[in-house]
């Protein structure tokens, strides 16, 4: 866009809002303002972000404004009335503090000495424009389902640790637990992608062929372990070299900028895993873009980085309260020459649903949109984004028993039509067992791993496979996720 155009030629610029204050093309001499900026929100109330079209500020208006004529005289069009200039159009934009969730920052205000005995909502209150007390209440809750708060908002010791990583707080669980499980590698792979953006790109006219791409790497109903798998074989290549990393990813639809900046944000995350003693580096030195966590580690640390039903168990334990529900339909029979088959049923007759949202639609891009059958009926996902519908863009399946074991909520024993389940979250996640035994076995046997945790996230530098009722515990729990 700040190239000249040949003469005879009229340039002309689309832009988002970027253009604001982040450019200036010296050669722009008319501007129109359509009066509409993308933004995000957050709704404190259903954990949920949406990326909304609202009108521009009356400050966005200036700035647009000024960038015709930087350097000669230039005319500025505004696509929407005087009127709702002056009377409907903020001053000045929505807060960052308004729009965004709380957790990490309630977690920064909870470890400074200054605020040890300040109530949060006093500290935000002081702010020159402060966030509701609903907002930061919603956030309390989160972070106490999490794991980071107790039950007196108190910081416990995993929410140390996730205050001292300055990631979002599901993203830094997932770094901690993929240490204590022995799947660093594939952890922080997973992690490093939900905080950058898929490695798939569907570009316009081969769409199809890029799906059809992405089904091929599609792995266990799991969006997070399909892009672990595109990133694994990447790598491969890239190994081999920088052109035959290049050419891989985009033979396959997947963008070698993105898988570059995944391996160095990888690297970025172990520092930090290191920096609080969750793990020891053998050694630092790396070109860019290259990949050594592997090498980087205990060789330990990576034993289950392909146990695909451990990081499920993991990514349920970081992204827990976030879970959809699957609901399959009836079956329905229709009639043949031999009598009444039954028929299968088709995707588009799948409905999901959770806790607080009701209906909602998995994306079209998720490896999971057109399955039309889940081993469990539950998914769990790092985000839904609201725009014609609620949409949860990339979900993995879960089996039941990484629920029991390694989401954040109470359990209860309970007998329901003569059976007896184990409930989860007030009921909304029910598992049926064979007896009350089994029931309070697995109950039992979490009650050991949360303990065991506690103790390793308050020590890092514990050794559970030194320690005998901690090796005894964590190698049935390897055992009942795998095969169970």
């Amino acid at each position: 866009c700040t190239s000249k155009p040949k003469p005879g030629v009229r340039k002309i610029v689309l832009s988002t809002n970027i253009a604001e204050t982040s450019i200036t093309i010296d050669d722009c001499v008319f501007v129109i303002d359509t009066g509409r900026m993308k933004e995000k929100r957050f709704d404190s109330n259903k954990n949920m972000e949406s990326l909304e079209s609202v009108w521009v500020s009356r400050a966005n208006a200036q700035q647009r404004k000024g960038r015709a004529g930087r350097v000669m005289p230039g005319v500025c069009i505004h696509l929407y009335t005087s009127h709702r200039y002056y009377t409907r159009i903020l001053a000045q934009p929505i807060p960052e503090l308004h729009r965004v969730p709380l957790e990490q920052l309630l977690l920064r205000i909870k470890t400074l000495p200054r605020f040890a005995d300040k109530d949060v909502h006093d500290v935000l209150g002081g702010t020159i424009e402060p966030p509701s007390d609903e907002n930061i209440d919603s956030a309390l809750v989160r972070l106490q389902l999490v794991g980071a708060l107790n039950v007196e908002k108190e910081l416990t010791p995993l929410g140390r640790h996730l205050a001292s990583l300055p990631v979002d707080v599901r993203l830094g669980k997932l770094m901690l637990f993929g240490a204590i499980f022995c799947c660093v590698d594939s952890a922080l792979t997973i992690a490093a992608c939900l905080s950058h953006r898929s490695p798939f790109v569907s570009p316009i006219g081969h769409r199809d062929l890029a799906d059809a791409k992405k089904k091929q790497m599609a792995v266990s109903n799991s969006d997070h372990l399909t892009m672990l798998e595109a990133y694994k074989r990447w790598r491969v290549e890239r190994v081999r070299s920088r052109y035959a990393g290049k050419n891989y990813a985009q033979v396959n639809f997947l963008s070698d900028k993105t898988l570059v900046a995944m391996a160095d944000i990888k690297h970025q995350f172990l520092e930090l895993l290191a920096s609080i003693g969750f793990i020891h580096l053998t050694h630092r030195s790396r070109r860019s873009g290259e990949d050594k966590v592997c090498q980087m580690v205990a060789e330990e640390l990576n034993n289950n980085n392909s146990n695909n039903r451990i990081l499920a168990a993991i990514l349920c334990a970081a992204l827990y309260p976030n879970v959809v529900k699957v609901l399959t339909p009836e079956r329905f029979f229709a009639a043949s020459v031999g009598g009444a088959v039954p028929r299968e049923h088709r995707s588009d007759e799948m409905k999901f649903k959770t806790k607080l949202d009701g209906y909602v639609f998995l994306h079209p891009s998720s490896v999971n949109f057109d399955q039309t059958y889940f081993q469990s009926p539950y998914l769990v996902y790092q985000e839904k984004h609201k725009t014609s519908k609620v949409f949860i863009k990339d979900s993995t399946m879960v089996p039941l028993l990484p629920f029991i074991l390694f989401s954040g909520c109470d359990l209860h024993v309970e007998l329901n039509q003569g059976r007896f389940v184990l409930a989860l979250d007030d009921g909304w996640i029910m598992v049926a067992v064979e007896s009350q035994r089994v029931a309070e076995l697995l109950r039992l046997i979490r009650e050991e791993l949360i303990k065991i945790l506690a103790e390793k996230i308050k020590d890092p530098t514990l050794d559970l496979s030194t320690d005998d009722r901690s090796k005894k515990v964590i190698n049935t729990i390897f055992y009942l996720v795998t095969h169970g």
